[in-house]
């Protein structure tokens, strides 16, 4: 069975959503990951290392 373009459009619609959900989901996983790893530097830094405005 073939399917039709409007099949094929539902299907790229559907492809285009999981993939921009994967890219979503692993953006804010490398960004937990990263508060996770520097969150103790953070705490303890010092006026001199706090960030410029």
């Amino acid at each position: 069975m073939q399917a039709t373009f409007f099949q094929k459009v539902i299907i790229c619609a559907i492809a285009g959503f999981l993939t921009a959900g994967l890219i979503e989901w692993g953006r804010m996983f490398v960004t937990g990951a990263d508060d996770a790893l520097n969150a103790g530097y953070k705490n303890t830094a010092g006026e001199g290392f706090a960030k410029r405005k």
